[in-house]
């Protein structure tokens, strides 16, 4: 018997009726014949040519001819694939009605050729690439959180099952993670065919996909941690490229700064020289796009000069569904708002707008703060039972119950009560999930904010929930987190103080028997610039020793020890850690841009993820001599540091202005007063502030608003390119112009 032959056999098995004998196999010549159950009756399968021709399929005195084997697998007794095909259309016609109603673009860059593709422009590519026999295909799809690569992956999936009958292309399985820190691809996969109904099962989905009739899309790739990183996730990858191995395609899904293409290649052992890698970066519409696109969902051109100040590159509302809330015109006033980050911003402006829609029989008895407050808590508890729960998904029950929790303790009336119980299932906070009777938040981000908040609640009320000690926090959650702790220092400083000191507390006495520590160490170097911008004590702050697994430093860090920190992943994009002191501490791998500023202490990771401005990929650096050489560049050797643009005493007036724009630049709030209203805003206090703003105007760097949630309006800036100012490329020329203008200035002043 031929390989052939015996791959056939091995395969029939797996498609045999449980409870019923093994195949039977027997050779006549060149005919390969395969007795078995199937579907609870006996059938009979003639492979012809020893397996390489066509199949005749015979069953009591009726028989059917299958051109191929391939034919065979997508038959009905089998793959059914043409009823897979009308079933997932169905289901993502109702998925996908709101962004395709919308008619939002979600487009990307291909990193062969920078080409941008849509999905109708990506699946053609797909189609026309040349393969090899015993190969795979693999495309890396990848991106921010919110940039819609989930909706971009149900859109070739909807196109490929609703054309399939005459295009026939493989139908896509998206396999996507439900929530747990520990996932295996087999129960995902189990599931995503159980939401279609199918009789395929989770064992037989890897030969219809290694024949080129399934395409597997893992979504949330960087979600499959274990306790001990991420080892899980590429080994689970690396055996599901064994398997599909001949025609197979993989589509991975995931955060930029976990996924790479060169991380593909190293970590990815199954890959060989003859598969094919691409990559796909999903990039935001721009401005003028999201302008026209509201114009087309009716709004006028005083509601989009209202709001264009959030329509900045990179900016949370320019991204799918953040853009879609805007379709809301209501929202053109409501975000008009201050506020230290977007995010913030777009959340408080649902909220304010949630809060309008209660009813008159809520808003005789809760004014609008109650029922914003109401809101706000009852979201917190939703997202708080998720990751307890480790999931993404909340039943119908339990979100009655939750609205117990969150209501003010004096609201006794039960008519009330009762119209919030109903209520809770249909907030704009929440969706509806693919499984009956649960609902989801519609966006991660959103999960994420609330669940920042549940977190720094819950610290300073000094309870450690099951959460914190089980559940790995991506760099996806850390990035919300630190927006909105600064978010709360902005309007409660207090509370955000009494978060750090109780965090501190906490590490450095946890027993080590959990993740608590690792994950508390995590937001403790998170906070530690915003606490530095408020807090009383001129003391340099201490922290250690403790392990984390991931974690992100944003802004300008104050004078800190750190002693004894091992560090697994550490973002520091952006960062100016010029401050920090490094005392017997690692770095496993450091994401680093041309903004990113190191102290003389900073440990050799080893190895850096650079992310250069104007660029959406970044490289992998593993050498020890370029890691060096890229670390001195950027603060480490006080004989390169700045080496761009050298500098003088920062203690002179030209280095204190050029350290005050920089600050400003890497300061978390979107937008800044003209008059300080806050300790967040103490740059602005400094006497040259307000001449480095009127150089920052001069030279085209600032957008200046009047904003106010209501009542009085105030004067806010805001800086833009930002990235830009902090690379200080010598080729950027109006950045150069800028910096001579700075130097020139404070010399001569």
């Amino acid at each position: 018997m031929n390989a052939t032959c015996s791959r056939i056999r091995d395969e029939m098995t797996l498609f045999a009726d449980l409870g019923t004998p093994v195949p039977k196999v027997s050779q006549s010549g060149r005919t390969l014949v395969v007795r078995m159950f199937r579907n609870g009756e006996e059938i009979t399968l003639g492979f012809h040519d020893e397996g390489t021709g066509k199949v005749v399929e015979r069953c009591g005195s009726s028989s059917r001819t299958h051109a191929s084997y391939v034919a065979l697998l997508a038959s009905e007794r089998f793959g059914d694939l043409r009823r897979w095909a009308r079933t997932q259309s169905l289901l993502l016609r109702e998925s996908l009605k709101d962004i395709c109603s919308a008619g939002i673009r979600i487009e990307g860059s291909l990193s062969a050729s920078s080409e941008t593709l849509d999905y109708t422009k990506l699946d053609e590519f797909l189609a026309s690439k040349e393969r090899s026999d015993g190969s795979v295909q693999v495309l890396l799809i990848d991106g921010p959180a919110g940039i819609g690569k989930t909706k971009f992956i149900e859109m070739i999936a909807l196109s490929r099952a609703t054309n399939y009958a005459q295009g026939r292309r493989p139908l896509v399985l998206h396999v996507q993670s439900r929530g747990r820190v520990l996932s295996y691809l087999q129960d995902l996969m189990a599931f995503s065919l159980q939401r279609l109904r199918l009789a395929v099962t989770f064992d037989q989905l890897p030969v219809l996909a290694k024949h080129g009739l399934v395409t597997l899309a893992i979504d949330g790739f960087d979600e499959l941690g274990d306790p001990n990183g991420y080892d899980l996730a590429w080994g689970q990858v690396n055996e599901t490229i064994s398997q599909l191995r001949g025609c197979g395609t993989l589509l991975l899904a995931g955060r930029e700064t976990f996924i790479g293409l060169e991380r593909l290649h190293t970590t990815l052992r199954e890959l060989r020289e003859q598969d094919t890698i691409d990559g796909l970066t999903l990039q935001p519409p721009s401005a003028e796009e999201a302008k026209r696109w509201l114009g087309k969902n009716g709004w006028s051109r005083d509601d989009m000069r209202r709001i264009s100040h959030i329509l900045d590159a990179e900016s949370y509302a320019l991204r799918p569904f953040f853009l879609a809330q805007l379709a809301d015109k209501d929202m053109a006033t409501s975000v008009r708002r201050p506020g230290t980050d977007l995010l913030s911003i777009l959340v408080e402006s649902m909220l304010e707008r949630e809060s309008r829609k209660f009813g008159d029989a809520v808003d005789a008895v809760l004014d609008e703060d109650k029922r914003r407050q109401y809101a706000h808590m009852f979201l917190r508890e939703v997202a708080q039972f998720m990751a307890d729960d480790q999931t993404d998904i909340i039943d119908e029950t339990c979100l009655t119950w939750l609205v117990d929790v969150a209501l003010p303790d004096a609201m006794d009336d039960p008519d009330i009560v009762g119209l919030l119980r109903n209520r809770a299932g249909s907030m704009a906070f929440l969706a509806n999930d693919p499984l009956p009777g649960y609902r989801r938040f519609p966006h991660s981000q959103l999960f994420n904010y609330f669940l920042s908040v549940a977190v720094i609640d819950l610290v300073n009320a000094e309870e450690i929930p099951k959460f914190v000690r089980r559940n790995i926090f991506s760099a996806d959650f850390l990035a919300v987190f630190v927006d909105v702790l600064r978010h709360i220092a902005n309007v409660d400083p207090a509370r955000a103080k009494e978060f750090f000191d109780g965090a501190c507390e906490w590490v450095h006495n946890y027993p080590s028997i959990d993740r608590g520590a690792r994950n508390l160490g995590a937001w403790l170097l998170a906070s530690l610039s915003t606490i530095a911008d408020i807090t009383e004590s001129e003391a340099p702050l201490r922290a250690g020793p403790f392990d984390v697994d991931e974690t992100i430093i944003k802004g300008t860090m104050p004078s800190v020890l750190l002693r004894g920190v091992a560090v697994n992943q550490l973002d520091i994009r952006g960062a100016d850690l010029r401050r920090l002191t490094f005392d017997g501490c690692t770095v496993n791998t450091a994401i680093v841009d041309d903004g990113t500023r190191v102290s003389d202490t900073f440990p050799t990771p080893q190895r850096i993820r650079r992310q250069n401005i104007g660029t959406k990929r970044g490289d992998d650096v593993w050498d020890p001599p370029s890691i060096d050489a890229w670390l001195d560049a950027h603060g480490r050797s006080q004989s390169t540091d700045e080496a761009k643009s050298p500098k003088p005493d920062p203690n002179s007036r030209h280095g204190q202005m050029w350290r005050l724009v920089e600050r400003a630049c890497r300061s978390g709030s979107f937008w800044i007063p003209e008059v300080a209203q806050t300790k967040l805003d103490w740059f602005v206090k400094n006497p040259l502030w307000p001449e480095a703003l009127g150089l920052l105007k001069e030279h085209g760097f600032i957008r200046e608003e009047r904003l106010g949630a209501s009542g009085t309006k105030n004067n806010f800036v805001h800086i833009k390119h930002r990235d830009r100012i902090l690379a200080q490329e010598p080729a950027d020329e109006d950045v150069a112009r800028f910096y001579e203008a700075v130097a020139g200035r404070a010399l001569n002043g």
